[in-house]
This record gives C-alpha cells, sequence and structure tokens, in this order.
C-alpha cells in the first residue's frame, strides 16, 4: 500500500514541473519580445514611465476641469444636455478604438521587426554564392572581325563586388595568348567595385580617358569587352562607368547615359584557337606555295 500511495504522490509533481517549465517559457518570450522592441525603439520605456505617472498624477487641465464642473453644480445650474452626454459618450468611444488600433499597431510592428530580424540572419547564412568562378576574360583578336576572342580563368569570388573586381584586374592584366591583344587604355587602374541592383558600378583611373585612342570602333571595343565579361557574373545585368568617382555618360562614340548591357554581336562562342588557326591557315599555305 505504501508504494501505491508513493505513486499517486509523484504524479502530481511531474504535472506542476511541466506547468512551470510553459510558464517559464511564456515569460521567457514576452522577455525577449521586450527587449526586441526596445531596442528598435529608445523611447518606447520612456512613453511607459509618462503613461503611469499620468495616470497617478492627474494633470493640471483636468484639475481646472473639475474645479469648474464643481462651482457649477455649487451654483445650482444644470447645464448637462442629453448631446453633451451623447457627444461625451462618442468622444470615449473613439478614444478607446484610437487606443486599441494602436495597440494592434505596435504589436504588428513588434512581429514585423522580429520577423525582419530572423530573415536577415537566414538570408546571411544562405549566401550560396560561389567563392570561385571560371568566366571568359574578352580581348580583341587578330584575324576577326568584329568579334571577340576570350581566355578563360579562374577568379576568386564569394560575393558579386569581388568577383566583378577580380574579373576587372584580369582584363587589365593583359592578354597571355599572343594572337589576343587588349583595347583597354595602358595605365588604367581600378579603383573600386560597387554593386547595386544588379549593377556593377567600376570606378577607373583617369587613364581610361587621357590614354584612349581616336577610334569609334576602339571605344565600343573597349566598353564591351569590359561588359561581356563582367556580365557574366551572377547578379551582375549592367555595367556604370565612373572615373574617379564620377560618372561618365560617353565615352567616345559610346552612349553611357544608361547602363551598358551584355552585347551579343561581339561574342563568338567558338574556340579562339581553333579560329585563329583556320585564319592563319591560308596565309600559311600561299607562302609554302
Amino acid at each position: 500500500m505504501r508504494d501505491e500511495e508513493q505513486l499517486f504522490k509523484k504524479k502530481p509533481r511531474k504535472k506542476n514541473r511541466f506547468a512551470k517549465f510553459v510558464l517559464v517559457l511564456i515569460v521567457f518570450i514576452i522577455i525577449i519580445s521586450f527587449v526586441f522592441y526596445s531596442i528598435e525603439n529608445p523611447s518606447f520605456i520612456k512613453n511607459i514611465n509618462n503613461r503611469f505617472k499620468s495616470f497617478y498624477a492627474p494633470s493640471e487641465e483636468n484639475a481646472d476641469k473639475s474645479n469648474e464642473t464643481a462651482a457649477v453644480w455649487g451654483q445650482g445650474t444644470d447645464i448637462v444636455t442629453e448631446d453633451a452626454i451623447e457627444f461625451t459618450e462618442t468622444a470615449g468611444q473613439g478614444t478607446v478604438a484610437e487606443e486599441q488600433g494602436a495597440h494592434q499597431d505596435t504589436i504588428q510592428t513588434l512581429w514585423q521587426k522580429i520577423l525582419e530580424f530572423f530573415k536577415r540572419g537566414l538570408a546571411k547564412d544562405n549566401n550560396n554564392f560561389p567563392s570561385s568562378l571560371e568566366i571568359k576574360i574578352y580581348f580583341a583578336s587578330l584575324g576577326q572581325d568584329e568579334k571577340f576572342s576570350y581566355e578563360k580563368r579562374t577568379i576568386i569570388a564569394g560575393s558579386p563586388n569581388i568577383a566583378v573586381e577580380n574579373a576587372v584586374k584580369e582584363l587589365l592584366k593583359g592578354p597571355h595568348k599572343s594572337f589576343n591583344f587588349p583595347v583597354i587604355p595602358p595605365g588604367t587602374k581600378l579603383k573600386g567595385v560597387e554593386i547595386y541592383e544588379n549593377l556593377a558600378k567600376i570606378d577607373l583611373s583617369q587613364e581610361f580617358l587621357e590614354n584612349s585612342l581616336e577610334s569609334g570602333v576602339l571605344d565600343e571595343y573597349v566598353i564591351y569587352t569590359i561588359v561581356n565579361t563582367i556580365t557574366q557574373i551572377p547578379d551582375v545585368e549592367g555595367v556604370i562607368f565612373l572615373i574617379e568617382g564620377k560618372r561618365i555618360r560617353i565615352y567616345g562614340s559610346v552612349d553611357l547615359s544608361i547602363p551598358a548591357i551584355k552585347d551579343e554581336d561581339y561574342i563568338n562562342e567558338d574556340d579562339p584557337v581553333e579560329m585563329y588557326s583556320e585564319d592563319l591557315a591560308p596565309s600559311q599555305t600561299e607562302e609554302e606555295g
């Protein structure tokens, strides 16, 4: 009998522990929510304090109104009408509705901020941008009629900003193959890169303008070897050009008033080595003949 009594005594204790755990969890959630809201709204605690003060200490206006009312009743004058009562009741209802609406807005704003906070954290964790990329670095090529040649290179990435920066640096290094030649003006340096709404802003040094050749064809080559290279990078759809931090809206004969986008007319997907050997084959045959 003693064993059975002990078992019956232990069961309520387990229930009490579970109830305490649920209560502690609810209190913890409330505290966390209060902390988040207080961080986002520093004046929240001050407003609560002011409300408590106003509740326990009536304002001067309320005191004046109460004195005026007492004086009127002391004179025996009945100035309260049915319209005044209705107006008072309506105003009171309006005030309560406004307070309830403000309270609901506060709760919605609080939860929206909490959700946005966790979404930002998840977005950072789910950043799956590749750590490296293999892209085509475009150059002008011998024997090619208005078509760019390319050299495949692997660049360090991790983010669109880093990828664009390293792609431009590869362009400035120039080609490795003897049948490719650079068209970017010599001495040009990369000053900075910024990504904004799928657009890459590249800031180049003054040499980009000062050392450019006066040729409409080469102007387009300069711009679109850069654009066609950069737009291979994910999340980059256009390029904006800056010189020493100031945007340029025209480069020779090329209109840059709007972001420059990829131009398929300059792209040839054939292997540049094969194309170059085919171009040289007729001349070599003639020399042998």
